[in-house]
């Protein structure tokens, strides 16, 4: 896909309103699989054959198998960057953000039980993936399938014209999701530090957890939030223009233009991931997050609503 991110609305059926999973199912390990097998591509510009590495993050048993480890990569790298990445905004505006997307989670203990669920989630993520992909891209097994998405249409391939246009549709669900699920989280002005634990959704329902998530971002200065953005803005332009020119050095004369678009996609990606990295690192170095007790249910969740179990809120988001 020209816009991988497009590829989180393929499992946002398996994921609430709240932005809890569905079935146990740990909703940022569902989109960071949806995204694991276009990992490679992201790295092409730095590592040699990855590009086409790809070919096996797209089979079933990459799905299985390197997906997976991708998508706990990537989820890894989320847990590290989601505090430092909403301390950009301004902190009147942290409060929904922050609570919906369960920052300030304790350390949790890894159980058999959270591997699996983990598993499961990167893999089905993956799957949604790769399925997608059969069927808009060339070569691929859906379109071997269904000849029909090889002919051109108005001198573009069907399989071509399904790909540009389910990315923005997929886009455009994906920002409406994320709308309507902001909308439902609790806003709560920032007041003191507190942890997310049992007893402070007990004792003060949703208000505690959201006044506990705003508590784990850093304050920073208007000025330093500015620099931040601009810092993070010149490394994704650096990043695009450097694939971009990647891009122009190596094709031939019957390139196709269309190639222009994932090659900024993917380049404009790869640098903002390195930047947000290099961002979070400073950030927790600066004021780092504060340690809670006590062991949830699984990897990098946080407590849930009140009479529910917290095994069913996974706070990886």
């Amino acid at each position: 896909m020209p816009f991988t991110l497009s590829h989180a609305a393929a499992v946002l059926p398996a994921v609430r309103g709240d932005g809890t999973g569905r079935a146990r199912l740990v909703p940022a390990v569902l989109v960071a699989g949806s995204f694991a097998p276009d990992l490679t591509y992201y790295a092409a510009g730095l590592v040699p054959g990855a590009m086409e590495f790809g070919g096996v993050t797209h089979s079933f048993p990459g799905v299985f198998g390197v997906d997976v480890l991708f998508a706990w990569v990537l989820t890894g790298w989320w847990l590290f960057v989601r505090e430092p990445l909403v301390a950009l905004l301004p902190r009147v505006r942290q409060g929904r953000v922050a609570a919906l997307l369960r920052c300030g989670a304790p350390p949790v203990r890894v159980r058999a039980s959270t591997v699996a669920r983990w598993y499961v989630s990167a893999v089905l993520g993956a799957l949604t993936h790769v399925v997608w992909d059969a069927f808009t891209h060339v070569g691929r097994w859906g379109v071997r399938l269904f000849p029909v998405l090889d002919q051109p249409v108005a001198g573009v391939p069907l399989y071509s014209q399904l790909q540009y246009g389910t990315s923005l549709l997929g886009a455009a669900v994906v920002a409406v999701f994320a709308a309507h699920a902001l909308r439902r989280a609790p806003a709560v002005a920032p007041a003191g530090e507190a942890a997310v634990t049992e007893a402070a959704v007990a004792a003060a329902g949703e208000a505690a957890v959201t006044e506990a998530a705003v508590a784990a971002v850093a304050v920073l200065s208007a000025r330093d939030r500015w620099r931040a953005a601009g810092a993070l803005g010149g490394c994704t332009l650096l990043g695009a223009a450097a694939r971009v020119a990647r891009w122009a050095a190596g094709r031939g004369p019957g390139a196709d233009p269309f190639d222009l678009i994932p090659a900024v996609c993917f380049g404009a990606g790869a640098g903002l991931l390195a930047g947000l990295l290099g961002w979070a690192a400073a950030v927790r170095a600066r004021r780092p997050v504060p340690v809670h007790g006590g062991p949830e249910e699984g990897p990098g969740e946080a407590v849930g609503k009140v009479g529910e179990p917290s095994a069913s809120r996974p706070g990886g988001r």
